[in-house]
């Protein structure tokens, strides 16, 4: 690592005031904070957006025997709920157990509860330092919330303005230029291309360019670039490069698509050779439980043994076998006896059963987690035990398994042998489009109608 990142790591480590880095996506963000955690005094918060920039902090962390005294890992969300949970009639945020939507009340609670004096003590009890992963993606309600925790405690923000993609309608992203720049004091910028250094440095270089481009709002001719790999669009073509790579291609593999529903039918068409990354709130998942928490109260088990073959189905290639009177028939009629833990038993079957050719593991391993919970006895209700095991899903993180196909919003912040941008124009803009390009450490692939693309700014 060269000198401005060992600077770097030091001004991180011992900032007094609030101090902000951009540094340009595998440049050493993760590496700076893991390496400042270490050398900073006491514990430290670090905060990011995703489960999967969860994932990525502790696994540096482990990397480095870095003692899990010395720091906590959490999203933003979840960190902030349990301040407002705890808190209630402060914060004016009485649900512990907020799905979809309601997610978007913890911010201004906690922005509520965060102007009491006893929450600097507490912070103050409880940590020497804040580090804050992937800045460009907070909302003004979580800046604000921010803002508040900076007379506290010093804060250290990492981020690029070319990576923010999680903004809402009612919820703007910071602006990187007077919420960031004008305010925490800057640290030098990180643009080394490391995460290419050993693997394929050429490609590094040109992503570095591509960069350039996309801040100017230049068209870009992706066949001047001899390290990424173009394909005309089609949908048979996609699958014909997919399947390639599956094939010839070793290390982990991510298919990129913008929305949830194309990441699925393209994992889809996969013969299971791909699996489909869930979101967070998981709403198949708590559909299903909800339904079947339903019938279950009304003692209707042959209706819940329908439900669990509909959710199956949301996830497995080849619905042939079910055509099978005989499939799964033993554990069906246990289930419609009233014997709800055997839908454990029945997503352990689908799951390794390749002719299904399930695409949705980690789906159906929540529902197998549900099922197992439920049966314990801790949970009065089916779709509070789902409820639960997700939740635990997104405090801990999640690690993918090694050929996927997912969503920019869902695999951001994490690392790639090898990305493949599938329909690449239909990327809504620079921000996804510069995430995407840059998940893989060997190697890139973008599929779009046309070699030149020109992306919008994100407003």
């Amino acid at each position: 690592m060269n000198e401005p990142f060992h600077e770097v790591v030091e001004g991180l480590a011992n900032a007094k005031a609030p101090v902000f880095v951009t540094a340009a996506a595998g440049c050493g963000k993760t590496e700076a904070i893991v390496k400042a955690v270490a050398q900073s005094a006491g514990r430290q918060l670090i905060l990011t957006h995703t489960n999967a920039g969860v994932a990525a902090l502790r696994s540096r962390f482990r990397r480095y025997a870095v003692p899990e005294s010395q720091y906590r890992v959490e999203t933003i969300a979840s960190w902030l709920l349990k301040y407002t949970s705890a808190y209630p009639s402060m914060s004016g945020f009485a649900n512990p157990r907020p799905q979809g939507d309601d997610w978007g009340n913890v911010y201004p609670a906690a922005k509520s509860l965060f102007i009491y004096p006893f929450i600097k003590d507490v912070l103050q009890a409880s940590y020497q330092g804040v580090f804050i992963d992937e800045y460009q993606d907070c909302t003004q309600n979580q800046h604000s919330v921010i803002l508040n925790m900076c007379e506290y405690l010093p804060v250290r923000v990492l981020g690029d303005p070319l990576q923010g993609i999680f903004g809402f309608q009612n919820d703007p992203l910071v602006n990187w230029r007077t919420d960031v720049e004008q305010i925490f004091q800057p640290l030098p910028n990180l643009t080394e291309p490391y995460r290419w250094s050993k693997t394929n440095p050429d490609l590094g270089k040109q992503l570095a360019q591509l960069r350039d481009k996309l801040l100017n709002n230049d068209e870009i001719e992706l066949n001047a670039y001899s390290e990424i790999e173009w394909h005309s669009w089609t949908e048979d073509r996609e699958k014909e490069v997919c399947r390639y790579a599956d094939i010839t291609k070793s290390g982990t593999i991510t298919g990129i698509h913008q929305w949830p529903n194309d990441a699925h039918s393209a994992a889809g068409r996969m013969s299971g050779k791909y699996q489909s990354v869930e979101e967070m709130d998981c709403k198949d998942l708590m559909s299903t439980a909800s339904k079947i928490e339903r019938w279950r109260s009304q003692g209707n088990y042959q209706a819940i043994g329908n439900e669990v073959k509909n959710f199956i189905l949301k996830g497995c290639g080849n619905r042939a076998p079910f055509s099978d009177p005989n499939y799964l028939r033993t554990e069906f009629l246990r289930l419609g006896q009233g014997e709800l833990k055997v839908i454990s038993e029945i997503i352990e079957i689908i799951t390794h059963d390749p002719n299904m050719q399930a695409y949705r593991h980690e789906l159906f391993t929540e529902m197998k987690r549900a099922a197992q919970e439920f049966a314990s006895g801790k949970w009065s209700t089916f779709d509070e035990a789902a409820y639960v095991v997700r939740y635990r899903t997104r405090v801990n993180g999640r690690k993918p398994e090694n050929r996927v196909i997912s969503r920019t919003l869902l695999i951001k912040g994490l690392e790639f042998d090898h990305a493949i941008v599938l329909y690449a124009d239909k990327l809504q803009n620079r921000e996804n489009f510069y995430v995407a390009i840059t998940r893989g450490s060997q190697s890139l692939t973008i599929i779009s109608i046309s070699p030149s693309v020109h992306y919008s700014i994100i407003s």
